[in-house]
This record gives C-alpha cells, structure tokens and sequence, in this order.
C-alpha cells in the first residue's frame, strides 16, 4: 500500500517524518510527504469556532485535483492543527471519505495541551499514529472493532484513543489481508 501524507497547516516536520517512518516500519506501508497546503478558511464555522472536517477535505483536495498535484486513486491522508468537527459530532479526531479516497486527522485534540496539560511531543506521536492508521484501516474499508485494544475502535475521547493500541487485533488483520493489504 502507499499513501500521501499531506500536511494542511503549520505541522511540525518531526512528527510527519515519525509517522511516514512508523508506517513504512511498522505497517508496510509506503508514504510520501507532500509540501504542506493552507487551511481553509471557507471550511471554518465561525460560530462553533471549528472547522467542518468534510468541507476542509473537499476544498483542499478539489484544488490539489485541479492543480494535478495528486490522482484520487492513492489515499491522501491529511494531517491538520485546526479543530474539527463533523455532522452530529461536537469535535472528531479523524474523518474518512471514502468516495475521495481521503481521511483527515487533526492534532488539536490529541495535544495534551487541549487538556491543560504539559505538551508531551512523544504522546502526540503515538495518538497520531493510532488515528493515522484508524483512518487507513477505514480505507481498507474496516469498520469500528468491537475490541478496546483494537486501533480501529471507536474513540469519542483521547482516553479511549490511548486506552488502544496502534495495531490492529488478528480479525482486523484478517479482514485486511482478505482485502489484498499485506501488513507485513
């Protein structure tokens, strides 16, 4: 498998160089960093002082489309600081569209700072990465697992996304060999 990483904002370049690298290690999966892209402003709600997750997806894609800087058929994984949310949902950490190919992933809420904690560069990695490949196991067109320990279950909290681990359970692993996607 191989993906894109594209940073949409101001992103430290230590930590996509962490993720591109946990995922080529870890996942066999091959990435590249693309160059970063500006956030959205038309993706922004005022009122709710976030950004709608579907909308910033669909307006940085569309340009880069436009622009033929990336092809649909390789998964884009953008990578953002600003907060998001989606329909029905107060905030989210990651959003797949899998009609784009795309998931999304931000930062704001995996900071221990959003917490009123010390900021812990080493936490923020590790709970990129569990969303990171949360969303590319949606990719693969993995639902939510039923096991807590599972990086594709669902995380309404950042202790939820720290209670998993950043691999998937053996009935995930099977689903994603069965679809073609070697982890190994």
């Amino acid at each position: 498998m191989f993906v894109r990483i594209l940073p949409v904002g101001n992103l430290p370049q230590q930590l996509l160089e962490s993720i591109k690298s946990e995922l080529e290690d870890n996942f066999n999966i091959k990435s590249r960093i693309l160059p970063k892209v500006n956030i959205p402003q038309e993706a922004y709600n005022h009122f709710r002082k976030q950004y709608h997750a579907g909308k910033l997806m669909d307006v940085v894609l569309k340009e880069m489309t436009q622009a033929r800087f990336i092809e649909k058929s390789i998964p884009t994984i953008l990578i953002t600081e600003a907060d998001l949310y989606y329909e029905g949902l107060t905030f989210v950490f990651g959003l797949e569209n899998p009609t784009q190919g795309s998931s999304i992933v931000s930062l704001s809420r995996l900071r221990s700072e959003f917490y009123d904690q010390k900021p812990n560069p080493y936490l923020l990695r590790e709970r990129t990465l569990k969303e990171v490949v949360h969303e590319l196991g949606h990719h693969s067109s993995l639902e939510h697992c039923e096991h807590d320990f599972c990086v594709m279950h669902f995380s309404p909290s950042v202790k939820d996304v720290d209670n998993k681990k950043n691999q998937f359970c053996t009935e995930c692993k099977v689903k994603m060999m069965t679809r073609g996607v070697s982890l190994e």
